[in-house]
């Protein structure tokens, strides 16, 4: 849901916190859980953080991954799940 409607919300500068809430409710989530999780200091931190490694390793977009520190551009589901089986196996 949140990649098909990445027009909507990406490199936004307003908040779209409505949008996910409703991601929230299409997929029968906690919706109370979900925004307190938001709203919650510690939330924010850790995005900053992922935010700033991500910045980084200059990624730049949507589909691209960071495994055990590595920058890397996966396109498919085998790319993805050969990844994470190599890496889970390490």
């Amino acid at each position: 849901m949140m990649l098909k409607t990445l027009a909507e919300w990406d490199d936004q500068q307003v908040s779209k916190l409505d949008l996910f809430g409703t991601f929230s409710e299409e997929h029968g989530l906690d919706t109370a859980a979900s925004d307190q999780t938001v709203a919650d200091t510690a939330t924010t931190t850790r995005i900053g953080e992922d935010v700033a490694e991500g910045n980084a390793m200059q990624v730049r977009g949507t589909s691209m991954f960071c495994v055990d520190g590595e920058k890397r551009e996966l396109n498919s589901l085998t790319d993805v799940t050969d990844v994470l089986s190599r890496a889970i196996a390490n």
